[in-house]
């Protein structure tokens, strides 16, 4: 399996829960994890189980544990094809935990993603950092990790656009809005003439000096809406990115062009972010349209019988008298 077929955030994120893995390892006295056998794996999927999320303080979701434990699948799968294991451990052990059907995460409606988005104090630095980002988001689409890793020399102010580096190498060229400019200017300030820097840069710890991590973004978005009492569970970072393709298609927008500003390969990724503006339709067609509304209305039981009624006496086709 190649890494390039991995973005640079799932690469990361691979990487840590690799190590996550290997400290629980080492912590049991086994810091090689070619010795790790088939128990081990299993106890290492029931400690997985037991962990807390530090974004929630929630057990980890199922999807969650399903990920991690993959990423260790994949390792000694790639050991075992390239001759540094005689067996892999984890052949034939089926741990995955079922997950919930549905999808669960929902967009912010118009009136939320406003409240958000102005709530945000931008006369400090940080506040000014946080609406710019989340504009940002909310302008092109972006997945946390594509704002993330935004470069000032992707960003072409003249003409409101910018070169987006999606999932699996996938580049993109994005309009901004007008809003989302305007905070982007005032947030680079004298750095705007700095095409190598990174937009939005780390402070601290392995970040320093390079791009924040998707996780910082998505740990100060859940503060931030805990702090506007607007926090919910079937709310995420990636609702930002789904409301504005909900608010697009609602305004007209097809679906296919919404798929290119969202960077899906394919078009059914695009048409599931339809779910919700499907269901006010539905609404609106059923309180509507003569032949859900006022018939609709008028076929009850009396109708039902009388219809019945109708065709019982119906002459017979087959009768030349009635043709």
């Amino acid at each position: 399996m190649s890494a390039r077929r991995f973005a640079q955030g799932s690469r990361e994120l691979m990487r840590r829960n690799l190590k996550d893995f290997l400290r629980w390892a080492s912590r049991r006295g086994t810091p090689v994890f070619s010795l790790l056998g088939k128990k081990d794996l299993m106890s290492y999927h029931l400690w997985l189980c037991a962990q807390k999320s530090k974004l929630t303080g929630q057990s980890l979701s199922a999807s969650t544990v399903n990920s991690r434990f993959q990423v260790v699948g994949t390792l000694y799968s790639c050991a075992y094809r390239a001759g540094i294991i005689g067996e892999n451990p984890m052949q034939n052990l089926d741990l995955k935990l079922p997950e919930p059907s549905g999808w669960k995460r929902r967009p912010l409606t118009r009136g939320e993603i406003t409240r958000f988005l102005e709530n945000i104090d931008t006369t400090t630095p940080q506040g000014l950092k946080d609406r710019t980002i989340f504009e940002l988001i909310y302008s092109s689409g972006l997945r946390v990790s594509e704002v993330a890793s935004l470069k000032v020399g992707d960003i072409d102010f003249p003409r409101r656009q910018m070169v987006v580096r999606g999932k699996f190498d996938r580049d993109r060229v994005v309009p901004i809005s007008q809003v989302a400019a305007d905070f982007l200017k005032l947030y680079l300030g004298g750095r705007i003439d700095t095409p190598e820097a990174w937009i939005f840069r780390g402070s601290r710890g392995p970040t320093k000096a390079r791009h924040l991590r998707s996780s910082s973004i998505s740990e100060r978005f859940r503060e931030l809406l805990r702090r506007f009492d607007m926090d919910k569970k079937e709310i995420s970072t990636h609702s930002v990115r789904h409301s504005t393709a909900t608010h697009l298609l609602e305004n007209g927008a097809s679906v296919r062009h919404v798929q290119e500003l969202l960077g899906h390969s394919c078009i059914e990724s695009t048409v599931r972010y339809t779910h919700v503006m499907i269901d006010s339709l539905a609404k609106v067609y059923r309180k509507h349209h003569p032949r859900e509304h006022e018939l609709f209305e008028a076929v009850d039981g009396e109708y039902e019988k009388k219809l019945e009624k109708a065709f019982r006496h119906r002459p017979c086709p087959e009768n030349p008298e009635a043709v």
